[in-house]
């Protein structure tokens, strides 16, 4: 494909590809910008696959005026065209240049028990949500509405900041939004007969403000509103899990076994919790209070160190929350044996041949399970670890590197992530490849788009 930006024709180079999406492919256009480039119903993706060869023609279609007319003076938390990617003769948008938002992590991330372990405390979630909700009501204010408002298309950049990506999907004037996530589309859009949430009606901000509280308890949590599992007595009113929201069977419901890695809801104080009640249970929409923001501030617990938001431990002190869930006891035996334990934090472990290995950061070094250190360094909870054998395999970004920690004993020095070529060998990661190995969360998946059969 001939690509032009102001009539000079650009080379799509696919060593400086930044990654693929289920609508268009991205790449380093140099000086800190990226060109996108959308789909077209003959790319290699949409082979034999008719349904999502008709949406991306539909999708260039609606772009050759909707991109044009695309709003300006939109809040700096959104990364919109700068520039429309013309073929040559200028007359058919195939995408559009931008900045690039790096480094930065998905706020998916942030509902990942092990990422915020490794350094992102509770108040940066908060502090990063007051600024979301400042850029949602700046987007609401200029007639803008999210639309597909979900945990892959907002970045976050260091001291908290969001960046709002895959602006070319906003909804605006006469130009609707048709994709949707199904954790987070409002179930008020929904057909309630399907068997999933599927977007059936037209966006509204309250949509945008649906999803925003659904973001925040995931990131607070580690749970989606209607994370768990639903197990009812009566099997009768059994429904499969997807379809869940669309009858507003929450994680709050008696018959739903809270998942073990989230935090306990009873951390959160009570008007908090009554809100995300009538949200996600009793319908209610508008636009999120920041009232609840502007108050929601964590301690720790000084008798069992438990992160709380209350007046109160809800753990220590009795009758502290009235949200409490009833008590399961189970009676038995248990064998505990204790194998290892540190005042820092394990970032990865696994089992090779029935040998425990393991990743732990403990007195500013990442070290394994011989206390041998791989590098010295704080806590970034940008960089995600494998292991395999004696080599710990650390990426970030597109960047995978192999470390041998039994050869870096013996070397001075303080190792940072991108040091002298001698101690690391670093890999540029094919996307698919990188998502594989790097844990990424491809959009193809997570993502769906509505159109005329």
């Amino acid at each position: 494909m001939d690509v032009y930006l102001r009539g000079k024709r650009i080379k799509l180079d696919p060593t400086r590809s930044l990654g693929k999406g289920g609508e268009a492919d991205v790449f380093d256009l140099g000086g800190g910008r990226a060109l996108k480039i959308f789909k077209t119903p003959d790319h290699p993706d949409y082979q034999g696959l008719p349904i999502e060869q008709k949406a991306a023609e539909q999708r260039i279609a609606l772009h050759q005026s909707k991109l044009r007319a695309f709003p300006t003076g939109l809040p700096r938390q959104v990364i919109a065209p700068e520039e429309l990617a013309t073929d040559r003769s200028g007359r058919s948008v195939v995408g559009y240049a931008m900045p690039i938002v790096a480094p930065a992590a998905p706020l998916v991330r942030f509902g990942e028990p092990l990422f915020r372990r490794a350094g992102v405390a509770n108040r940066d979630v908060v502090m990063l949500f007051r600024e979301i909700h400042t850029a949602v009501s700046g987007l609401h204010a200029a007639g803008v509405v999210i639309g597909d408002f979900n945990d892959l298309n907002v970045l976050v950049t260091s001291g908290a900041q969001p960046r709002f990506i895959d602006a070319d999907s906003f909804q605006f004037g006469p130009y609707p939004c048709s994709v949707f996530t199904e954790r987070f589309v409002d179930p008020l859009l929904c057909d309630r007969e399907g068997a999933t949430p599927r977007l059936a009606r037209p966006y509204n901000p309250n949509a945008d403000w649906y999803a925003f509280s659904a973001l925040l308890m995931q990131s607070l949590l580690f749970v989606a509103p209607y994370g768990g599992v639903y197990l009812p007595k009566d099997a009768s009113r059994r429904i499969p899990n997807g379809a869940r929201p669309l009858h507003r069977i929450t994680v709050f419901h008696p018959e739903v076994r809270y998942p073990k890695p989230a935090t306990r809801y009873e951390v959160l104080p009570d008007d908090l919790l009554q809100y995300l009640h009538r949200v996600f249970e009793k319908d209610e929409r508008g636009p999120f209070p920041a009232g609840l923001l502007d108050r929601l501030q964590f301690v720790a617990c000084t008798h069992c160190a438990v992160e709380h938001a209350r007046a109160v431990c809800p753990f220590c002190t009795p009758g502290a929350t009235t949200q409490a869930r009833p008590v399961l006891t189970v009676r038995g035996e248990v064998v505990c044996t204790r194998v290892f334990d540190t005042g820092g934090v394990v970032l990865h472990a696994c089992v090779e041949k029935g040998v425990l290995r393991f990743l732990y950061h403990e007195a500013g070094g990442y070290r394994r399970e011989d206390g041998s250190v791989v590098f010295r360094g704080d806590l970034d909870p940008t960089l995600r670890f494998a292991i395999l054998g004696s080599s710990t395999l650390v990426g970030r970004g597109g960047e995978l590197a192999f470390l041998e920690f039994r050869a870096l004993e013996q070397l001075l020095g303080v190792v940072a992530f991108a040091p002298a070529p001698e101690l690391l060998v670093l890999l540029q990661l094919e996307d698919r490849l990188g998502d594989l190995l790097l844990g990424r969360h491809p959009r193809d998946a997570r993502r769906e788009e509505v159109h005329e059969a």
